[in-house]
């Protein structure tokens, strides 16, 4: 639980451990805190050098040590007598699956469409009067951000900021325009940014006021700015070049989660549009968790539980075969769960009652890393004697065999490795310097995660790296 004890001095133990998500939320309540881009395209908070960040950014900090925890803070927010509480799903009323089945909308969402249909929801009930979600950025070759937070008015808005972006992003510009405009809004961010969001309302009553709903996406993890770079350049952009990216795209006759990545940019100075599928490419396993921030390998919150609805990919073996995609959704609130269940009697929506336990085995990989897999890396820290966030899961390693804490070791190294070498392939201008570094981690990865496997796929995985590899020296 919280302690209420958080000051600036703390903030700067997040910032400085490498411990920042890139939120933005501490910027938006102290303007001397500036939002920038590091060295390896990670979003972060710059601090004021003459001074403390102030108490209310203090505050706001979603690994700041003091702050209230997802616990409570939902603990808080949904007290409906017909609330159930579950450790791996956080508090909610109804668990569902599906997706939108009126209009474009599944068509046009990286999975079932849910997400994008409770914003429009939300404007066209007169609930909202405006939605702050992630909109592409009308960019130059190799400028950025190719993403950022924006303020959506209508419904056809809505609709076109549709798909979930994997790129760092944060909300500072928005949140002051919130202060600065009276309305109602509703926005939708990671667990992270929704927890952030929620301690920003605790310290200032304009966002208190204003901020009717808060919608969350599950997630794996953050991915720094490199991330599409390095899509892009592997299907044959280079970073310069680099002008969008669609990250889920949606291949006929393939299940759901062998989706594809579009890339545009332009080559020989002529506009070109790529799609291929995301296998194959290096990064593209999440599991393996290049270009991962630092701080999400330190959070326990995989189905944003402080979110009053939260929606992500169905992977359960009874949705996963439709390439179209479709969404496990938690309600907390019940003004969403009345939309969630309007809409499927009238046949907007396709909606069926999932469990807990359903709900959870669709998310199972990240919640093992997120639990399990935290409790080791937190005694990991512990044991070097650095400071690290307080968790709600307690230090450990006994829980876990030998073998499992070499496999989080290795784990922990491919992402934080990712980084560097990246960074120095794009100064390079080769790519091959990336690949070089990463191809034998991950295969060292791999050969601890699935020894069996590992060993009879050995020579085909170097073949296609080695061709890979070939293709761009020859470029």
């Amino acid at each position: 639980m919280g302690t209420g004890v958080t000051d600036g001095g703390e903030l700067k133990k997040v910032v400085v451990g490498g411990y920042c998500v890139g939120c933005g939320a501490c910027a938006a309540l102290d303007p001397a805190i500036q939002m920038r881009f590091d060295d390896m395209q990670r979003l972060g908070a710059v601090l004021p050098v003459d001074r403390k960040p102030s108490l209310a950014a203090a505050q706001s900090c979603p690994f700041g040590d003091g702050n209230p925890d997802e616990d409570e803070i939902a603990q808080g927010l949904y007290a409906d007598p017909e609330i159930r509480q579950d450790q791996r799903i956080g508090r909610h009323l109804k668990t569902f699956g599906g997706w939108v089945e009126e209009g474009a909308f599944r068509e046009r969402a990286s999975s079932g469409g849910i997400g994008t249909w409770l914003q429009c929801e939300l404007l066209s009930k007169g609930l909202v009067d405006s939605v702050l979600n992630v909109a592409e950025v009308d960019v130059a070759g190799g400028e950025a951000p190719l993403f950022s937070f924006t303020v959506a008015r209508t419904r056809d808005e809505v609709v076109a900021n549709a798909k979930t972006r994997y790129y760092p992003i944060e909300m500072s510009e928005v949140l002051r325009f919130v202060l600065e405009t009276p309305g109602r809004y509703a926005v939708i961010g990671v667990p992270c940014f929704c927890k952030a969001l929620r301690l920003a309302t605790r310290q200032s009553p304009e966002l208190a006021d204003r901020l009717h709903f808060v919608l969350g996406i599950v997630c794996g993890h953050l991915k720094s700015g490199a991330f599409a770079d390095s899509l892009a350049w592997q299907c044959g952009i280079t970073p310069d070049e680099l002008t969008g990216i669609d990250f889920r795209s949606k291949l006929a006759a393939r299940p759901a989660s062998r989706y594809g990545v579009t890339v545009e940019g332009l080559r020989d100075g002529e506009p070109i549009t790529l799609t291929r599928p995301m296998e194959g490419l290096v990064g593209a396993n999440w599991g393996h968790g290049l270009f991962k921030y630092k701080a999400c390998e330190f959070c326990d919150d995989v189905l944003a539980e402080t979110a009053d609805a939260v929606v992500g990919d169905a992977w359960l073996p009874e949705y996963d075969g439709d390439h179209r995609g479709a969404n496990v959704v938690i309600a907390r609130s019940r003004t969403i769960l009345e939309l969630l269940e309007a809409g499927a009697r009238e046949g907007r929506l396709r909606l069926d009652m999932l469990t807990a336990d359903q709900v959870a085995a669709s998310q199972a990989g990240g919640l093992r890393h997120r639990r399990d897999g935290l409790r080791y890396r937190l005694k990991m820290v512990d044991d070097q004697g650095d400071w690290r966030p307080r968790k709600r899961v307690e230090p450990g390693a006994d829980h876990l065999s030998p073998s499992l804490r070499k496999i989080h070791r290795l784990r922990f190294e491919l992402g934080q490795k990712s980084h560097a070498a990246f960074e120095q392939a794009r100064k390079s201008g080769d790519l091959n310097e990336f690949l070089g570094v990463m191809s034998p981690l991950i295969a060292h990865y791999e050969s601890h995660m699935h020894p069996s496997l590992f060993r009879r796929c050995v020579n085909f995985s170097l073949r296609k790296v080695l061709a890979l590899r070939a293709r761009f020296s020859r470029a």
